[in-house]
């Protein structure tokens, strides 16, 4: 090896080159002499003397050395070269002294901490058996920074229940937190750090529960006791400044306060500690609003009002944890008053939204990653008990009326306007006598938006409250419907009339708040609606042409709304193409955005739903062009994944799947398609792209016409074939099964010399499948063979032999099938399986009576305590039933599920729905008072029991809506699932079919 700081000149070289054979010549040294590289690292690592270029990257390049040369425990563990005891003690003594070392570079701490981390995993504490006294000495004698924050790094890495608890390291490193917080002559950095390591100590300790050993609890419950004492006594000596370092330590202190009382037993946590800290969280609340106030009104504070922040974010999370205390008037009245402080916009806040209107809408719509002081205090207010919560409301309505009636800064109108907002989001019901003002509030507010203030954010905030006051208080107040018209539409002009980008977003957003509890069409009548819906879709032109990112996403999701109050009787197609116009445009800008694209597949799906088939073949006409274009483009790097192809992709299953008034698809739609799409099936290696161009060339084919698909019927086989060949992964062919029924049930003459090899391959593919979505997919086939001819599908089945060497079958298909009942969704799908399984059952074929398959699981009875990664070599034992056993199992299950359903029509007043336009349910889709009869069902275990059911046939009336579209070759069912699993059992049970009668009392 040459000269190691010529190497490690090399190794940070530019050029790739010279840079690549440095590695590799250092790697080589490494495989033929470990403990000479090692040496040679550390001494340059260690050495104050040296460019701190070279020391740091001889430190981060052992990091990676380690893993490859330090011990058999790293996964990356090289062979080729070992290090000696020697150099292992040498090297971790350098590491550590390094880390220990303050007026170290913090880069160069923070490398050798990595790698004494990393060591100590492994090493820790056979090997390395004083690492924690040479960092409890360090943390004792000076309260040293780094040792106490390389502690807490082996606490989040390395630290294990059992050491914590059972080898006392737990209880020597809280008896040292406990000693650096307790000494006055400890600077406040050691008190934070010390803090941080607690928070970790406390969440070692979190994982007790009923069952833990005394010795434990014992632990906990002292360590607890102490410091909440400590606790205590730090926060009512220190006097809390704008200084960032004080407001930190509380911080901390306030964040694992919260922790013990939400996470831990409540007898460690008693009433007289909770009015202890009550009354300095209040303390510290008020005294932290006027920092907060005072901080708002200065210039270059971003870092004061981090510090404050924070602080505030974990005042009022302890608050919140205590919040089912009783507050006293007084304690109410300074958190209204903080909160009012508090909730105000800072400047970088207020800077931010006015500059981009996006960062406004991410925020306000939950999208935006941050957690502020106001999410907090919305999080109390709804939190809060009824008599905190009533009585916060009262005074924020006082502080209302007072700004209302003076000339309050904007900041704080705002701020009150906000508390509004998160008081009538908040499900909690407020005082009755409280409810009488509500009217004179909304109409106050309705006031501020009809003559607009000077200030946009005062106005924003205003037509963002009133839907959802109107929303909490609509059963008390008089005419709802009437405010709910006249303020929507006063809301939707002013949005429309300014020209603040905040005040037009608010608009949107509000209009989103307005739908979720009202029926506009209902509300606001034909025209007007109509009139609505334009006002909001001008606003969304508006946006559209500066949004970005979340915007885009909220934007779909507001048509999605105005698309719902189209008028089916009497649509409009001009408000129609500007709807579908909107889509198109606003879903290609960012076709990755997960939100934009779920809602722009409901709202096409809507808007299709809608259509005549002229109106059908209009959209299809100018759809189709552009996505076949997409489609063709991506030819040329092979159908590989992008954001775009996707797009087009669940665009055409939308088109395809939802053919109008049931017909068959126009001739042209699969002459444009067909070729397209087959190209990809036959092209891509995208299992994503695979997938979804496989739904929709299924529905292309299953909604066409049989003599319109006919000439390609060559191809659609070559499709099928490579769809199902082994080289295509199972999650790729995950809609492999559809394409298999529709070709059965559209060429069924054609295709039978075809229908063995199909079916041997399907059931290749079926027997093979890791995913559980192309299992359930794969099953529609044989639920659609088994309900034409159940004793040929056996007898097929049965003789059909898979694998090496080779077996039956029927065996293999019928275990996986069952196994895959219980996780499958779709009532459709639900209901060709039980009718498919009980044709088997009714069958009552030997060979099927023969196969035994899984029952329940089998505990585990040793002494064992089974870990993760020994439960992973373990695999679960199950009792061993009969197929018929299985299906009498499963049948039972089901309806035990089915007949527990709760009727959502229930949930809303009648009266109510009346006046907002909500539609009147008959019922649930699967029952009404007769639903009691079944409740506990699936707990009934004798067979008497069982018979008075099935002999009750006062069945309730089905009330469905539409099925969901799927490919199963089934005639529609026109019965519900409990009825189907009903008649079965009737016909088992009164026949006594396959033993029924002692299948089910076993």
């Amino acid at each position: 090896m040459q000269d190691i700081h010529q190497l490690i000149n090399l190794a940070q070289s530019p050029d790739n080159s010279v840079r690549e054979k440095a590695e590799s010549e250092l790697l080589a040294a490494c495989d033929e002499d470990a403990c000479i590289v090692f040496h040679s690292m550390i001494q340059v690592g260690s050495n104050g003397f040296e460019e701190l270029s070279s020391r740091l990257f001889a430190l981060l390049t052992l990091r990676k050395l380690i893993t490859m040369y330090w011990s058999p425990g790293f996964e990356s563990y090289r062979l080729n070269s070992t290090l000696n005891e020697e150099i292992k003690n040498n090297f971790r003594d350098s590491l550590l002294k390094i880390c220990l070392d303050d007026s170290q570079d913090t880069k160069i701490k923070n490398a050798s901490a990595y790698c004494v981390v990393q060591i100590s995993a492994v090493d820790f504490p056979d090997q390395w058996p004083t690492l924690l006294n040479e960092v409890y000495g360090a943390i004792m004698e000076r309260h040293s920074l780094s040792a106490i924050s390389l502690l807490n790094e082996i606490y989040d890495d390395v630290m294990s229940e059992e050491m914590f608890f059972e080898e006392g390291i737990g209880s020597e490193t809280i008896r040292i937190i406990f000693s650096v917080l307790t000494d006055n002559n400890t600077g406040i950095a050691a008190k934070i750090a010390s803090s941080k390591l607690f928070h970790s100590c406390l969440l070692q300790m979190s994982v007790l529960d009923p069952q833990s050993v005394h010795k434990r609890k014992q632990l906990v419950t002292e360590c607890i006791s102490q410091i909440l004492t400590i606790w205590s006594g730090l926060l009512q000596k220190q006097n809390v400044t704008e200084m960032s370092s004080e407001f930190e330590l509380r911080s901390k202190i306030y964040e694992d306060l919260a922790m013990i009382k939400s996470e831990f037993p409540r007898k460690l946590f008693s009433k007289e500690n909770i009015e202890i800290f009550r009354r300095l969280v209040i303390n510290d609340l008020n005294i932290a609003a006027k920092c907060y106030n005072n901080v708002l009104s200065s210039e270059n504070s971003d870092t004061e009002m981090i510090h404050i922040n924070e602080f505030v974010i974990h005042i009022i999370e302890f608050l919140t944890a205590i919040s089912d205390f009783k507050f006293s008037p007084e304690d109410i009245g300074t958190i209204s008053k903080s909160f009012v402080t508090l909730s105000c916009i800072d400047r970088n806040t207020e800077e931010s939204w006015t500059a981009d209107f996006n960062s406004f809408i991410s925020k306000e719509t939950g999208l935006f990653a941050s957690f502020t002081i106001r999410d907090q205090i919305a999080d109390f207010i709804s939190n809060v008990n009824e008599g905190v919560y009533s009585g916060f409301y009262s005074l924020i309505l006082n502080e209302f009326n007072e700004i209302i009636n003076s000339n309050s800064d904007w900041r704080t109108q705002e701020s009150v306007l906000y508390l509004l907002q998160c008081i009538a989001t908040s499900e909690t019901e407020i005082n009755e006598s409280l409810q009488c003002n509500t009217q004179i509030l909304v109409t106050a507010i309705g006031n501020i938006i009809s003559n607009p203030p000077t200030q946009s954010f005062v106005l924003m905030r205003s037509i963002l409250t009133i839907p959802k006051l109107l929303e909490k208080f609509m059963e008390t107040l008089p005419d709802v419907k009437e405010y709910t018209k006249q303020l929507l539409s006063i809301s939707l002009d002013i949005a429309l009339s300014s020209s603040d980008e905040l005040v037009q977003s608010s608009g949107l957003i509000a209009f989103t708040y307005y739908t979720s509890f009202a029926e506009l069409n209902s509300v606001l009548g034909d025209v007007a609606c109509r009139v609505e819906q334009e006002k909001v879709l001008k606003l969304i032109q508006n946006l559209s042409n500066d949004s970005e990112e979340d915007t885009n996403g909220v934007l779909v999701e507001v048509l999605n709304n105005v698309i719902d109050c189209n008028s089916p009787q009497h649509l409009d197609e001009t408000i129609l193409e500007v709807e579908f116009d909107f889509l198109l445009t606003i879903s290609v800008k960012d076709p990755s955005n997960i939100q934009l694209i779920v809602e722009a597949q409901e709202c096409l799906e809507k808007l299709i739903e809608s259509m005549d088939i002229n109106l059908y073949n209009k959209y299809a006409h100018k759809l189709l062009p552009f996505l076949i274009n997409v489609i063709n483009e991506c030819n040329q790097t092979g159908y590989s994944y992008s954001p775009l192809l996707s797009l087009a992709l669940e665009f055409i299953n939308i088109l395809m799947r939802n053919r109008p008034d049931d017909i068959s698809l126009p001739t042209y739609i699969c002459e444009q398609l067909f070729s397209p799409l087959r190209h990809i099936l036959m092209v891509s290696q995208e299992d994503e792209t695979l997938q979804l161009a496989t739904e929709a060339f299924s529905f292309l084919l299953f909604n066409s016409q049989t003599d319109v698909i006919f000439p390609y019927l060559e191809e659609i086989i070559n499709v099928l074939s490579r769809l199902l060949s082994m080289d295509i992964s199972d999650t790729a062919a995950m809609n492999v099964g559809s394409l298999v029924v529709t070709i059965f049930t559209k060429f069924s003459e054609q295709v039978q010399e075809l229908i063995p090899g199909i079916l041997r391959a399907t059931t290749d593919k079926f027997i093979n499948a890791k995913n559980i979505s192309t299992s359930q997919n794969l099953v529609s086939v044989f639920c659609l063979l088994v309900c034409t001819d159940p004793a040929r599908t056996i007898d097929f089945l049965y003789n059909l032999e898979i694998g090496t060497p080779p077996q039956s079958s029927l065996p293999l298909v019928l275990t996986k099938w069952l196994e895959s009942f219980e996780i499958i969704r779709g009532e459709k799908k639900i209901k060709e399986n039980i009718l498919a399984l009980s044709k088997i059952y009714f069958l009552k074929d030997s060979r099927v009576s023969s196969i035994e398959v899984n029952g329940d699981i089998i505990p585990y009875t040793g002494d064992l305590i089974i870990t993760r990664s020994m439960a992973k070599s373990m695999p679960d034992k199950y009792t061993r039933v009969s197929v018929y056993q299985k299906i009498v199992k499963l049948f039972v299950a089901e309806l035990g599920f089915q007949t527990k359903e709760q009727d959502p029509s229930d949930l809303v007043d009648s009266k109510l729905k009346q006046e907002l336009g909500i539609p009147q349910q008959m019922g649930a889709a699967h029952g009404d008072d007769d639903d009691d009869d079944w409740e506990d069902v699936d707990d009934v275990l004798d067979y008497e029991k069982l018979q008075e059911y099935i002999d009750d046939d006062d069945e309730e009336e089905y009330v469905g809506g539409p099925e969901s579209q799927e490919i199963t070759g089934i005639e529609e069912v026109t019965q519900t699932t409990k009825e189907l699993l009903i008649e079965f059992f009737k016909e088992a049970a009164s026949k006594d079919i396959n033993s029924f009668q002692e299948i089910y009392n076993t």
